[in-house]
């Protein structure tokens, strides 16, 4: 697999990361099923097990639950329905067959970024001046980034 990156620069200190992805997803036509593709804005988020879609999105999307799950969240314990996507990243790298769970979203991003995705890369928040940067590499590199040792 070919190397992909992306960086983006946010404020010195931003609440959240918060990336531009786009969503490709199967719809029946007719006969046929074809794949439309939605941008979305999609929160990075390390406490998160899976990657995660919005209520309100998975609706608009007229997703159908390909199964449900027992999830614990800051809400407390629920069942959550789970769908089937595919997911690209600012470096044009495609999660296709991405299972992710339904949650509630938020005002700021209808997608969550989780460790399932994480996890195939590295990854590093920086602080410079008066901004900061989020940077990505996928796949991962075959040896530890360990600042301790730079």
């Amino acid at each position: 697999m070919d190397t992909k990156s992306f960086s983006i620069n946010l404020p010195l200190n931003p609440q959240a990361i918060i990336l531009d992805v786009e969503l490709h997803i199967p719809v029946i036509d007719g006969n046929s099923e074809k794949i439309i593709t939605i941008k979305s804005k999609a929160l990075v988020d390390t406490g998160a097990n899976s990657s995660c879609i919005s209520k309100r999105l998975a609706s608009a999307c007229q997703l159908r639950p390909v199964s449900a799950l027992k999830m614990i969240s800051a809400h407390g314990m629920s069942i959550a329905q789970v769908y089937e996507v595919a997911i690209s990243l600012p470096n044009d790298t495609v999660f296709p067959s991405l299972s992710v769970v339904e949650v509630e979203g938020s005002r700021l991003f209808d997608v969550i970024i989780g460790m399932d995705i994480l996890s195939k890369s590295d990854f590093a928040f920086s602080i410079n001046n008066n901004e900061s940067c989020f940077s990505m590499r996928i796949p991962s590199k075959k040896e530890f980034i360990d600042f301790t040792k730079m």
